[in-house]
């Protein structure tokens, strides 16, 4: 009965998916977040993570040359192995405060050079009381590839945005520790 659970899951998320991926961006002013020009300022969630669920299997943000969609960089964001008695849950996260008023869409370009497909998701977390914004989850193929997480439900708590989470939930047995990049992060008002 599980297996039968998460394959639906999986279908439906990848249904839903595909709607967002590679598609055309929607109109309007684009403000460059973070291009990874100017240093890292984003953090893994590890083992110190467990306090607050099951563990997190990111092991690293680390700048890149390796591949970039936008000027020289990319954050590589790497993973340990996922067996099957694995989390398969890995979560990378930018804190600070920003006032993202206006803000409609968040854009990210992933590469993703493994033969493998993960599921991304992006999370805003704002205000003192840490709300939770959190879009729907895609599936990244391998390959390049842009994509659109709308924020247009969470205008009203847009002015105070404290942090930004870009996590991979799997549930599939990956044998291997295995890594994506992402870049030119922006947001569309």
């Amino acid at each position: 009965m599980k297996k039968i659970f998460i394959a639906l899951m999986i279908l439906m998320a990848s249904s839903f998916a595909f709607a967002q991926v590679d598609e055309d961006l929607p109109s309007g002013t684009v403000v460059l977040f973070d291009g990874f020009e100017n240093g890292n300022y984003w953090i893994w969630a590890g083992f110190d993570w467990d306090q607050y669920g099951t563990h997190k299997i990111s092991t690293g943000a680390n700048i890149s040359m390796d591949w970039a969609s936008q000027g020289r960089h990319s954050l590589e964001l790497t993973m340990e192995a996922m067996p099957e008695e694995s989390s398969k849950s890995a979560v990378w996260f930018y804190d600070g405060t920003n006032d993202l008023t206006g803000a409609k869409y968040l854009v990210v370009d992933f590469y993703n050079p493994e033969d493998y497909t993960y599921n991304v998701c992006a999370v805003l977390q704002a205000t003192d009381s840490w709300k939770w914004c959190q879009g729907p989850t895609y599936s990244i193929s391998k390959g390049v590839h842009t994509v659109v997480f709308d924020i247009t439900n969470y205008t009203e708590f847009l002015n105070d945005v404290r942090r930004i989470s870009i996590s991979s939930d799997n549930w599939a047995v990956y044998p291997k520790e295995s890594h994506f990049y992402i870049d030119n992060i922006r947001f569309i008002k």
